[in-house]
């Protein structure tokens, strides 16, 4: 599969189309029991609240890139109600308005 070339872009842009958007939020989990016993470290942190970085020391793995970025990241640490409030609670209210959303959650 090809990405779409430049010209059907603009064809599909001219059409009336309204914008739409996919934001990416992404959680870390935090470290369990098990992995803190055996005082492990994680492998991902957040740097700010739209990058993590990849903190791995393994030889094979040293090729590849190190720091990722999304729309908006939470540390292992936060709750719940932090990630709907700043993630996702506009999203989810804006069914109630008549706006169709969707929200993917995995993990």
């Amino acid at each position: 599969m090809g990405a779409i070339a430049d010209e059907e872009l603009k064809k599909q842009g001219s059409m009336g189309g309204r914008e739409e958007k996919i934001l990416v939020l992404v959680r870390l989990r935090p470290l369990n029991e098990k992995e803190i016993s055996k005082s492990e470290v994680a492998d991902w942190e957040c740097i700010n609240d739209s990058t993590i970085l990849y903190r791995n020391s393994l030889q094979e793995c040293s090729g590849l890139p190190t720091a990722y970025s999304y729309d908006r990241v939470f540390s292992g640490d936060c709750s719940s109600k932090q990630v709907y409030d700043e993630g996702t609670k506009e999203i989810a209210l804006s069914v109630v308005t008549g706006i169709n959303s969707s929200i993917f959650a995995s993990g």
